[in-house]
């Protein structure tokens, strides 16, 4: 088993990219993290009509769906998609990332994540924490984590970013060891 860090026309340098291994591979104990060579799928049709230009925002379930597509024929893989972007899902206005429930596939939208989003003064070391929070969250639920009612462990439900900055990096001692038995 293996995890691919997916960049996607992601900005983000490779530094950061071995750092997020490095702490996604720390609670993934066992399992390989690599980072893939950066998409750029700017006249690729299928990930182009994921993106809804009356809300100006990209569908996150297409996306996960074309991450499906694209790496079909990765097996014994996790893939968690990094993307520079504002994406929602059908049950919310927005999401910091998604995931196939058991799947195997997951992504990260990093748009919402940075404070420059708001208006706010660049913080490139709470942009990061928040990254790599959303990117184990989301890895968890590819591995079958639900989400816990403890709000600093990261399988917490984050509906905005005092819930993600209130986080750990870390599962709880109860997910931890429902999973990793």
């Amino acid at each position: 088993m293996k995890i691919i860090l997916q960049p996607v026309a992601a900005n983000l340098d490779y530094n950061a990219l071995c750092l997020l291994a490095k702490d996604i591979s720390q609670e993934f104990e066992n399992i390989k993290v690599i980072i893939g060579t950066s998409i750029e799928p700017h006249e690729d049709i299928d990930f182009q009509s994921a993106f809804d230009r009356r809300r100006n925002q990209w569908d996150s379930f297409k996306l996960l769906e074309w991450f499906l597509g694209k790496f079909n024929h990765v097996r014994g893989t996790k893939i968690l998609g990094i993307l520079d972007i504002d994406a929602y899902s059908s049950d919310f206005d927005f999401v910091f990332g998604e995931a196939f429930y058991r799947g195997r596939v997951a992504a990260v939208y990093l748009s919402r994540l940075k404070q420059e989003f708001y208006g706010l003064k660049p913080n490139s070391s709470l942009f990061y924490g928040r990254m790599v929070k959303e990117a184990i969250h989301e890895l968890g639920h590819a591995f079958g984590f639900v989400h816990c009612k403890d709000p600093r462990c990261v399988m917490h439900f984050s509906i905005s970013l005092p819930d993600i900055d209130t986080k750990e990096r870390s599962f709880c001692y109860s997910c931890r060891k429902a999973h990793f038995r």
